[in-house]
């Protein structure tokens, strides 16, 4: 499975409601292509991406969130596994884009390429629904039923080395950390009715 096959599947049935995080790399140019919107929080911080999202499913219980994480991400931060593990949010869904290496250096390889296993590391801290999928239509039907089945879920798309697919950089999402958090939480903001940051005050 390639990774922007999951991504296709994904973008068939996350809404504007949803709110997701994504880690950096190819991923969040597959997904920026794909879904557009400022419901996605481009985190720019491996490691940051599942705890950005755990905050965001704790503080709105009623709406679905996605984090879309990638192997050398959680592997930077495995210590929030025992965090889901225990809080356990139903609304949140973390997936993770799993190549085995740390493909926007060059490819050298993450330790899922040997023995790791981030399902089970996920299962054995306590997550539930820790499932891996190697074939497209096992991710697509996997991720449509974690969005909607009312408890956490921790899917890991075991997907190909080295994408086949390269965005022409007219096509890549234009990021910078500081716009990206601030439309985002005009989004959030918008979309709950709720002021985040006032801003600075006007004299």
């Amino acid at each position: 499975m390639q990774r922007i096959e999951a991504i296709r599947h994904m973008a068939q049935v996350v809404t504007r409601d949803d709110l997701l995080t994504t880690s950096i790399g190819q991923t969040w140019d597959d997904w920026w292509n794909h879904k557009p919107a400022d419901n996605t929080f481009f985190t720019g911080i491996l490691g940051s991406v599942t705890t950005t999202a755990l905050g965001l499913a704790v503080s709105l219980p009623h709406r679905r969130i996605i984090a879309i994480e990638s192997d050398g991400s959680v592997l930077l931060n495995t210590g929030v596994m025992c965090t889901l593990g225990k809080e356990r949010p139903p609304n949140l869904t973390v997936v993770v884009m799993d190549n085995g290496i740390y493909e926007n250096i060059g490819g050298p390889p993450t330790h899922t390429s040997f023995n790791a296993d981030l399902a089970k590391m996920a299962e054995g801290a306590g997550c539930l629904n820790c499932v891996t999928a190697r074939e497209a239509d096992e991710f697509d039907r996997q991720f449509r039923r974690m969005l909607d089945d009312g408890q956490m879920g921790y899917l890991v798309a075991k997907i190909e080395p080295f994408a086949k697919h390269k965005w022409e950089w007219k096509d890549r999402k234009a990021t910078d950390g500081v716009e990206d958090k601030y439309r985002f939480l005009r989004y959030v903001e918008k979309l709950e009715g709720v002021v985040i940051h006032p801003g600075a005050v006007q004299n």
